[in-house]
């Protein structure tokens, strides 16, 4: 992963960002977390996955298409993670205030489409308030992007209980870093951790931690480990091919949060 390459907000003068506004560009604020992923991962999991899956989207971008990422936010909610040591996180009302400002900022220098990539979880919430309450402000078009939601490649050969289950430091997150970052991945370290919504699986009828009825969980709910997933499998060629799958679905959203119609958008 090579972030220097990114369009960076903070690399341009006043006039330059005063340049890109009156080109229509689009602001992307990455958005992520530090916080435990077990004994094998490092704290910044979240925060290298969400920089590689936007570095390898911009090295796919059309080099006239006006972009400036914002500086990343990299701690934000991460509350279902406070029980364990190295875990960072802001208040919600903190991290909603945090994005309403930044959001701010970005429409008094003029510019109306922000890209909110989000690569945690626990972000999902403060993502759709913020993002509805600076449409409301400043008539901006804001877009959410959590690459966790979109479907995996089909030649991931990742299995389906896997997919629904393995929620954190799992096969998926832990192949990525392999890819992206092997040197901070501790594979003697990994594990298959069974989360608890496995066994609700086989208990219940719609009730599980993420789904169509879902609970509130701490970490530790789901494993003693924090972790729920099985790492032990994960390669970096599995991480490259999620890498640029994740990737090609950000580069979609990307072009089409720049040629999105704002005249859709109500008074």
């Amino acid at each position: 992963m090579n972030a220097d390459n990114l369009p960076w907000w903070q690399h341009h003068t006043s006039d330059g960002i005063a340049a890109l506004a009156a080109r229509d560009a689009v602001a992307i604020l990455p958005l992520s977390a530090i916080e435990q992923h077990g004994p094998h991962l490092p704290l910044d999991t979240d925060y290298r996955i969400g920089l590689g899956l936007l570095q390898a989207a911009c090295e796919t971008m059309a080099e006239d298409l006006p972009l400036a990422v914002l500086p990343p936010v990299a701690i934000a909610t991460s509350t279902e993670h406070t029980g364990f040591p190295g875990t960072l996180s802001l208040q919600p009302e903190t991290a909603l205030a945090t994005l309403r400002d930044i959001g701010d900022s970005v429409s008094r220098s003029g510019l109306r489409r922000l890209l909110l990539v989000n690569s945690h979880g626990g972000n999902t919430g403060i993502c759709d308030l913020a993002a509805l309450e600076l449409r409301r402000a400043h008539g901006m078009l804001v877009v959410k992007h959590h690459y966790f939601t979109q479907p995996p490649p089909d030649a991931s050969r990742i299995a389906p209980d896997e997919l629904r289950h393995g929620l954190h430091g799992g096969l998926i997150e832990t192949a990525m870093m392999r890819f992206l970052a092997p040197e901070h991945v501790r594979m003697e370290a990994a594990a298959d951790a069974p989360s608890l919504g496995a066994e609700l699986a086989e208990k219940l009828e719609v009730l599980e931690p993420e789904g169509r009825a879902a609970f509130a969980w701490m970490a530790g709910d789901l494993h003693p480990s924090g972790v729920v997933g099985d790492a032990r499998g994960a390669t970096a060629e599995l991480g490259r091919q999620l890498v640029e799958h994740y990737a090609r679905t950000l580069a979609a959203t990307i072009r089409d949060a720049a040629r999105f119609d704002l005249t859709h958008l109500a008074p």
